[in-house]
């Protein structure tokens, strides 16, 4: 086998390895409390780590700097790691308990997790909810124009990075990522299974924005890899009517993109994957450095706009 063949295949083997460790990584965080007490988020950290290294070895030729926007990745990582699942949990659980608590008497609608089934049919059940809820949420949030100027912020990225993957407003962030295991937690399920299930889910999300240049292969049809989500970040939308405002949203897994004709990933002749040729907002924005700006949300609010001195406000997603 020549050297080219044999760090081609070196090069696929990297996703489906680094999501096997970090599936194992995850599940040791989420069943030791006495480690995530020591060093919180430590497992995400770690992935932090490793994915910046890979871009450093497999860089990809059509890299962009992201050094200007450092501090506000920075930024945006603490308050996302930290604090938005604090908040959220803090604000909306009330609401979404009141239902069950009001008519049944009890925080859970289910008053043990056995009437859910067993424990494996339980992580396919939350798996299944879950994929499917973030799939809707993320089309939703390009497709509905308040949505979409909250969402368009994570839009900006130039290119894929491991910092800027929680580049996002926090509310953009909470309603795709936090309302939906709030919501399968007050089922009742078996805390066991939520953790199998959020470590499945987790992993192909934490390695979307990795910046290195590695090849998905078959995996580009099961999960969201680096190639997959470049296509879902393109300033430019696929000529395609269904996918007028974007593709590939998927969050962690790409099964519902294909199951509703938003799966997008154009190949060459020799069966490798055409990469797009401009990251960024489809409108023309430049990248948001401030992270205030991103935090006050001034595009969908028009009235926080005027704190601002920039004029250039046209819409980015024709309204229907």
């Amino acid at each position: 086998m020549s050297s080219v063949s044999t760090s081609r295949l070196v090069n696929y083997a990297v996703l489906p390895v680094v999501m096997l460790v970090f599936f194992g990584l995850r599940i040791v965080a989420q069943t030791h409390p006495e480690i995530e007490a020591w060093m919180p988020r430590w497992d995400r950290l770690t992935l932090f780590a490793l994915v910046i290294l890979l871009e450093r070895i497999y860089r990809y030729r059509y890299a962009v700097s992201q050094l200007y926007v450092l501090p506000r990745d920075i930024i945006s990582n603490l308050v996302t790691l930290y604090l938005i699942t604090f908040v959220t949990t803090l604000l909306v659980r009330p609401v979404l308990s009141y239902p069950s608590e009001h008519f049944l008497g009890r925080t859970l609608m289910f008053a043990s997790s056995d009437q859910l089934g067993p424990l494996w049919l339980q992580i396919v059940i939350i798996t299944i909810f879950v994929s499917v809820f973030r799939y809707w949420m993320h089309r939703l949030q390009h497709e509905n124009q308040f949505l979409w100027e909250l969402h368009a912020y994570h839009h900006r990225v130039t290119d894929l990075k491991a910092m800027n993957t929680y580049v996002s407003h926090p509310i953009d962030y909470a309603l795709r990522n936090v309302v939906v295991y709030l919501i399968v937690g007050l089922f009742g399920f078996d805390p066991i299974a939520i953790i199998i299930s959020a470590s499945l889910t987790f992993i192909g999300g934490a390695l979307q924005h990795c910046g290195a240049d590695l090849k998905g292969g078959i995996l580009n049809y099961g999960f969201i890899t680096p190639e997959v989500h470049r296509w879902h970040h393109s300033a430019e939308f696929p000529d395609d009517e269904k996918l007028k405002y974007g593709c590939n949203f998927g969050v962690g897994v790409t099964f519902w993109d294909i199951i509703f004709g938003t799966f997008y990933l154009p190949k060459d002749e020799k069966g490798l994957v055409i990469p797009p040729p401009r990251i960024g907002h489809p409108g023309g924005y430049p990248d948001e450095p401030n992270y205030l700006k991103i935090l006050l949300a001034a595009r969908a609010f028009p009235s926080v706009m005027r704190l601002f001195d920039r004029k250039d406000v046209p819409s980015s997603v024709p309204a229907e």
